[in-house]
């Protein structure tokens, strides 16, 4: 009862659910426009082989994944199984450069081994910008198992964010359009 409520709450807010929710209807869209649309004799028109998958994703940009609690994991999870898989999300994970508790010899090693990189010593962390999907392998923690983990020069937040959270997600945009919109534009088709 009380998950009804939820959904129904979140459409009726300016929420992420709502937006994404908006965003994915572009999926069975595209769909019924190639089923309209397609030549039957064409070798496109067998079944499988077009997916709109293909030509559209709803890339979520979410930065602090890394930290969510439970609650708010399972609320990620729920969004994979509603919406479409033409939805993913892209978010910042790190990685210590000396993991603490290590022994001198291991932060000496790490030390080294972040010189070798061209770490700046005054880095703590590397960054990398990473993508899960609903296909992603679910872990103990409720976390997805990332698809790809790129590393990025440095941390990607400077000043307010906003626009350094949607362009680390920039790597994995595919196609010739990109509209980036905000988590309370109601953005829908209908």
């Amino acid at each position: 009862q009380w998950e009804k409520i939820r959904v129904w709450a979140s459409m009726r807010m300016q929420t992420l659910w709502r937006t994404v929710a908006g965003m994915c209807l572009y999926h069975p869209a595209l769909q019924c426009h190639y089923d309209v649309q397609r030549e039957t004799s064409s070798c496109l028109s067998a079944p499988g082989v077009w997916k709109p998958s293909d030509c559209f994703t709803c890339l979520v940009s979410m930065q602090i994944y890394k930290n969510f609690d439970k609650t708010r994991l399972s609320q990620t999870n729920k969004m994979f199984a509603k919406f479409p898989e033409s939805l993913k999300v892209a978010y910042i994970d790190w990685d210590d450069v000396c993991p603490k508790g290590a022994s001198a010899s291991a932060k000496d090693a790490a030390q080294i081994l972040a010189q070798a990189d061209r770490v700046h010593r005054r880095q703590q962390r590397r960054y990398y910008s990473c993508l899960v999907d609903k296909h992603c392998a679910l872990l103990a923690d409720g976390r997805r198992q990332p698809r790809y983990r790129i590393e990025m020069p440095g941390f990607a937040i400077l000043g307010d964010g906003k626009s350094d959270n949607q362009n680390h997600a920039i790597p994995f945009m595919r196609g010739l359009f990109c509209q980036c919109i905000d988590a309370n534009q109601g953005a829908y088709f209908e």
